[in-house]
């Protein structure tokens, strides 16, 4: 069971200033989350599953207007070990880290950017919804990782997808991309449900070196994308430094870049803040999205959408 440390708990009694609030907040973070699936419509469809979960005697829920989706009941054994996940026709995925991918929702014929892409899930959704055409450019620097990465797209049969071993932050300006997903490495609070470790490295002085280089991405993303072009920033954490705060440096560095609504029907989420400790952050916050476990039954998570206008 997950021990929080003090500094970590009085940044989230300000977050969560009722104690009603608070107290469930710790009580469902000390759970696990549940088990998830997100179909993979390359390969599979809806009904499909259904049928073989059924088979398997395997009960299942969906979220609405999530149809991919499937919270799972009664597992009897790993996910990664059914001979369908081996063939990739669904994989197991977190519901809230199903969210970025299908906001960004690419359009066949695109081209899109994913900053991020290792271990691959939200890859593979990228490339599902754009039915397999158009063009995404999956980025991993680390060599390991990118092989975990290709051999995931393998499986799930993409074939609009390339693989470059590299920082995102090299990549020419010359590159212009339609869309951007930047799902970007965090301090990973939100992933204490799953991995108790994850509090064992945080610190303050750790959220800060976070938000630096999430800073530098986002900055990057808006030098890559189109104008008119569409950009998704999410984070498995609710550290304000690395939600809100990168968004405002982002909005004073380029104004051109505006945030917009997100629909997320049948979720209850929490608008970002205006403000924390010190720092008031920029206006448009409200149409950011903070997702706390003790709401959804997900990780922590925190994910925005901007479009970007012609610079003045």
């Amino acid at each position: 069971m997950p021990t929080f440390s003090p500094r970590l708990l009085e940044r989230y009694r300000e977050l969560l200033p009722e104690k009603e609030d608070f107290d469930s907040f710790c009580r469902v973070s000390k759970t696990r989350f549940p088990k998830t699936l997100h179909v993979n419509t390359l390969k599979a469809d809806v009904e499909w599953v259904k049928g073989r979960l059924t088979e398997r005697g395997v009960s299942f829920t969906q979220p609405p207007h999530f149809e991919e989706t499937f919270f799972l009941e009664n597992v009897p054994s790993l996910l990664g070990g059914w001979w369908e996940v081996q063939a990739g026709f669904f994989h197991p995925q977190e519901f809230a880290s199903q969210l970025p991918a299908s906001v960004l929702h690419p359009l066949p014929g695109e081209t899109v950017l994913d900053m991020a892409a290792a271990p691959g899930n939200k890859t593979i959704q990228l490339a599902s919804g754009m039915k397999n055409t158009g063009k995404v450019l999956a980025c991993e620097p680390n060599k390991e990782r990118a092989k975990a990465l290709r051999f995931m797209l393998g499986r799930a049969g993409v074939v609009n997808t390339a693989i470059s071993l590299q920082d995102a932050l090299t990549l020419p300006p010359s590159l212009q991309f339609d869309k951007i997903l930047l799902d970007a490495p965090c301090s990973g609070e939100g992933l204490l449900r799953k991995k108790t470790q994850t509090l064992q490295s945080w610190s303050e002085k750790y959220v800060v070196h976070k938000a630096q280089l999430q800073t530098k991405l986002i900055l990057k993303a808006a030098d890559l994308l189109k104008v008119g072009g569409e950009l998704v920033y999410s984070v498995c954490t609710l550290s304000p430094e690395e939600c809100e705060g990168v968004l405002t440096t982002l909005g004073h560095e380029h104004p051109e870049m505006k945030m917009v609504p997100i629909s997320l029907p049948g979720l209850k989420t929490r608008q970002g803040l205006s403000q924390f400790r010190n720092r008031t952050f920029s206006t448009g916050m409200e149409r950011a999205h903070r997702l706390y476990p003790h709401d959804t039954n997900t990780q922590s998570f925190f994910l925005a959408k901007l479009v970007k206008g012609e610079a003045k």
